[in-house]
């Protein structure tokens, strides 16, 4: 709630305050493996600075996040070269933020979301990161509560949306210059990422320091790499896009005492449609209720009911989509006039678990 004015009510502030403070915590006691344990004795100091806790998530990130984009975009603060020309804009958010409530966190993300698009449009960033620094994140258990609270927390970033549902694909639009002076947006996904993933269904999925939604758009990224001069063509470009995302697929045991992924590739051959994999929730679905809410430890093997089994990568592609197409927007960009700039035209689309899902 926002008062007339303009300041936020107290009762919102409170419904924000009261879900962390009842938050089931994590006694710490088995940590949350060597490099997160490291990260937090910054991110998790009262006395560190925020250029302190900002180098210490970057640094992991660089070394320890299973996703090759997030390891070239966390480089980008070292130089183009680093990162292979792929940016990252961060909002970071600490305590003292999330005491002041809802609307002060929506009203900054829309402020940094904004910004980061108008980045995006020269190609200088194609993804953007939502960080909730906070210790009551970083050792809330994954149960309802929790669950509850990063939906409450990502209705303040997809605010065109919210309030969110779980279990729900939702992207992101991401505007780039084509070399004519013409603008055209791009799908990116929107992904949670969580400390207390740890050892969970989604070990692939956690992150020091508490909550982060990360916002990806890597037909945005191949594009921007032709438009800048960095890549020949745009088939050379998805083909680097394309073999990123192959070898972040079964990439995420960092951190698990058996190496333990979350994600692996499905076998070449009949009933297996190539460029598909399988992983232990829909890397998608921005809040998946199940799995954000289940504290079970996976130390051994994963369920077999808990398996989505044909997930796809066959949309990074340098293939010209239709625009009734689902994969329009992925690998191809959706034309628009200057004074839409800033909209996001593609609906949330309720997962299911099935060959034909498509998004």
């Amino acid at each position: 709630m926002i008062a007339l004015d303009g300041k936020t009510s107290l009762p919102a502030r409170a419904a924000l305050s009261e879900a962390l403070a009842a938050l089931p915590q994590d006694t710490g006691a088995a940590g949350f493996g060597a490099d997160i344990d490291a990260a937090h004795e910054v991110l998790l100091a009262p006395d560190a600075t925020a250029e302190e806790r900002e180098t210490a998530l970057l640094g992991w990130l660089r070394r320890s996040q299973p996703c090759l984009f997030g390891r070239l975009a966390a480089r980008s603060w070292q130089g183009p070269g680093a990162s292979k020309g792929l940016g990252v804009d961060i909002c970071w958010f600490g305590p003292e933020d999330l005491a002041r409530g809802h609307a002060h966190l929506a009203a900054r993300i829309w402020t940094a979301r904004a910004a980061w698009k108008r980045r995006a449009v020269t190609g200088q960033s194609s993804a953007f990161l939502i960080v909730f620094n906070d210790e009551r994140l970083a050792r809330a258990l994954p149960g309802p509560e929790f669950a509850d609270l990063c939906r409450s927390l990502a209705d303040t970033y997809l605010s065109e949306w919210a309030p969110l549902v779980f279990d729900t694909v939702y992207a992101e639009a991401v505007p780039l210059e084509q070399p004519d002076g013409s603008l055209v947006l791009f799908k990116a996904s929107t992904q949670l990422f969580y400390t207390g993933a740890h050892q969970r269904r989604n070990h692939d999925r956690r992150i020091p320091g508490g909550v982060v939604i990360s916002v990806n758009a890597p037909g945005h990224y191949a594009h921007s790499l032709v438009t800048r001069g960095l890549m020949s063509d745009l088939g050379a470009a998805m083909d680097f896009v394309r073999d990123s995302a192959h070898r972040t697929i079964g990439n995420g045991g960092i951190g698990h005492p058996a190496r333990l992924t979350s994600s692996w590739h499905n076998p070449a051959g009949p009933g297996c449609p190539a460029d598909t994999f399988s992983a232990t929730y829909q890397i998608d679905v921005l809040v998946q209720k199940d799995v954000v809410g289940d504290d079970t430890l996976r130390l051994g093997a994963h369920r077999e009911d808990e398996i989505w089994p044909s997930l796809r990568l066959d949309y990074l592609t340098a293939k010209d989509f239709s625009v009734g197409d689902p994969d329009h927007g992925w690998a191809n960009g959706l034309p628009i006039e200057p004074d839409a700039l800033l909209t996001n035209p593609w609906e949330p689309v309720v997962a299911a678990n099935t060959p034909d899902f498509n998004y």
